[in-house]
């Protein structure tokens, strides 16, 4: 069970930037030793940040493309939040999406990280996606969790757990199938105990260091439903 002194809440988008600044300091705080923002950052981990708003902007500023979960304290301070991508949608995928500092980074980059960049998160994740789930176009074709992120200080209370409760009951709503993955190992237990099921790891090379994959997906219709289709 979360902490009593939280308030969850499924928020309409586009959100005020306020929010977003809130969001993107939570990733930057939990995603700091993870070798994947290493290797996405091109070893320039003062990017992180603009890393993390590039798609977290994306997402939330952009009108219809993608549900945001949040957790919030009794000062209505942000602690947690899941943000996933609508079925149909993609993210970073159009020039409306991309405005919102996409181009920003990618001009920070060194020239190896450019290239790497859109190589990785274009070309190569996506297809690694595809397989492992056995989906075409995964990322577009599912209800896409883009972002899982909970402050430390309120990590292994039950934070995740609800804010994935919200995000299920919606997928529901469409019969969505949910997908994901995960960069770091000691999230796997967590997302199969919130019923997601593991297809397989794989790691993902770069210049700076090689970094891994696990991919997860959870069917949200019913047995008999599954089977119909």
């Amino acid at each position: 069970m979360s902490p009593s002194n939280l308030k969850f809440d499924h928020i309409e988008t586009p959100v005020p930037e306020s929010l977003a600044e809130e969001a993107i300091q939570i990733f930057a705080g939990v995603m700091a030793d993870d070798p994947a923002v290493i290797a996405l950052t091109g070893g320039n981990m003062s990017l992180l940040p603009t890393l993390g708003g590039v798609m977290f902007r994306a997402l939330v500023l952009t009108p219809g493309v993608g549900d945001l979960f949040v957790a919030r304290d009794e000062h209505g301070t942000l602690v947690g939040y899941t943000l996933f991508s609508l079925p149909g949608q993609l993210v970073l995928s159009t020039p409306e999406q991309q405005k919102h500092g996409l181009l920003d980074f990618m001009a920070k980059l060194s020239p190896e990280g450019q290239k790497y960049y859109p190589e990785t998160m274009m070309t190569e994740v996506p297809k690694a996606n595809d397989a492992a789930l056995g989906i075409q176009e995964a990322e577009r074709n599912t209800y896409w969790c883009n972002f899982a992120m909970v402050r430390a200080d309120y990590q292994n209370k039950g934070v995740a757990r609800t804010l994935f409760e919200l995000a299920t009951k919606e997928a529901a709503k469409t019969r969505a199938t949910m997908a994901l993955t995960a960069t770091n190992i000691q999230n796997v237990p967590v997302y199969e105990k919130l019923g997601f099921r593991l297809h397989g790891h794989t790691v993902i090379p770069s210049p700076w260091v090689n970094w891994d994959l696990w991919f997860f997906s959870k069917e949200t219709r019913t047995k008999d439903e599954t089977r119909a289709v």
